[in-house]
């Protein structure tokens, strides 16, 4: 299977928004207050698997936990 992209996390939303009749912008903010849930947990090991996700800014965008959730189901991000 190829790895997962920026691009292919986009085709991804187009096609949970349009399988439940909703916008791209709306699965986002549904991913970002879902992420914004979990990462206020506090557990200490909660915030050390949040931190071990590689990102380019301070927040971890919906596409970045997309591509290494799927780096780590298909064993990739080891």
């Amino acid at each position: 299977m190829k790895k997962m992209t920026k691009e292919k996390a986009e085709q991804i939303y187009k096609q949970v928004a349009l399988k439940n009749n909703t916008t791209v912008q709306e699965v986002k903010k549904e991913i970002k207050l879902a992420m914004l849930a979990a990462r206020s947990n506090p557990d200490p090991e909660v915030q050390k698997k949040w931190a071990a996700i590689p990102h380019d800014d301070e927040d971890i965008t919906p596409e970045e936990l997309l591509i290494f959730l799927s780096g780590e189901l298909l064993g990739g991000n080891r």
